[in-house]
């Protein structure tokens, strides 16, 4: 491990640390972080992927207060109920290739698809489409015919290394999910597989933070990142034992380290209950270095209603402390 892996896994100690210690006028700070959180993994997840829905349809996706109308949409609630099942069994969900299959299957539960919970029958790619069209193979996958193989000796392998402590477990748990790209062991879903398995261990492991937070819309942020650390710890030199893990375990524990520290900044943030919704809107962009959205702001300050939100902010534009700047979906708020 070189010094800025250990640096990062120190801080992420640290931080760690100080999220166990929270004081239980937080606690229902952190139950409205949860709910913020399924949303967003679950918005940026499926974007990732090019799969989405409007912010509406989304939210009453996740409340499962309507059905899917598209195959985006049946993707998305597959998706949403996968995300639900490890939040609420992680400790009951072993790492095996079995484990594996039943999420996938799943994860396509709504789709008409029928080799959700199948590992693929033939040959894939991993394939990168850049913005103007064009497309790149980045790395031909093993074979077929030994997926469930390498993905049992996948599972195998990690579930020495959490028993022996050969590293640290988050360092286990980036290796664990590069490995399980590289393998690609689905005809589709693998991006979206990775990332939920990547909350299934590093939950096993204790470290809970993509609870609260969302790890996926960090990774979304960071996706040219994610594809290139992807690409320079994996690549051609994986199916020859060759690989370099380091590039994709310093960015994995970036993104976990981004997420303990957005953590411990919104209970720092939240936990002041003497301030009323207009107060916290006010502190909100006198910390934020953009403009916020109406929904930024309400993930931000969870402790307060959608309604009361609304009415803070018609106050505050009606006493020229805020402006509006934008139009529809890009309508932010500002200081005057």
């Amino acid at each position: 491990m070189n010094t800025e892996i250990v640096d990062k896994l120190s801080q992420i100690g640290e931080l760690k640390g100080k999220t166990e210690h929270i004081s239980l006028k937080a606690k229902d700070v952190l139950t409205q972080l949860v709910k913020v959180a399924k949303i967003e993994s679950t918005d940026a997840s499926n974007r990732i992927e090019g799969i989405f829905t409007s912010a509406t349809r989304l939210e009453k996706l996740i409340n499962q207060s309507t059905m899917p109308k598209n195959r985006s949409e049946e993707e998305i609630s597959g998706y949403r109920n996968v995300l639900t099942l490890i939040h609420e069994n992680y400790p009951y969900i072993p790492i095996t290739a079995n484990s594996i299959l039943a999420l996938h299957k799943e994860l396509f539960a709504f789709t008409s698809s029928t080799w959700g919970g199948s590992f693929k029958d033939s040959d894939n790619q991993i394939v990168t489409r850049f913005a103007d069209g064009h497309s790149e193979v980045r790395f031909n996958p093993p074979p077929a015919f030994i997926t469930r193989e390498l993905v049992e000796n996948l599972c195998d392998a990690y579930n020495q290394a959490i028993q022996e402590h050969t590293f640290p477990e988050l360092i286990i748990d980036a290796a664990f999910m590069l490995d399980f790209v590289s393998i690609h062991p689905f005809r589709d879903g693998n991006g979206r597989m990775s990332r939920l398995l990547m909350l299934l261990t590093t939950y096993r492991a204790d470290y809970d933070v993509g609870k609260y937070i969302s790890l996926e819309r960090l990774i979304e942020q960071t996706k040219s990142a994610y594809y290139d650390t992807l690409l320079r710890s994996a690549g051609s030199a994986w199916e020859h034992n060759e690989n370099d893990y380091q590039p994709y375990v310093n960015y994995f524990l970036s993104i976990v380290l981004q997420a303990y520290r957005e953590l411990n900044d919104r209970i720092d943030f939240t936990s002041d209950r003497t301030l009323d919704a207009s107060e916290m809107i006010i502190k909100a962009l006198q910390n934020s270095l953009k403009p916020l959205s109406r929904r930024e702001l309400m993930n931000l300050i969870p402790q307060y209603s959608e309604t009361s939100i609304k009415h803070a902010l018609a106050s505050l534009r009606q006493q020229q402390k805020i402006d509006l700047v934008g139009k529809g979906r890009a309508s932010r708020y500002i200081l005057k």
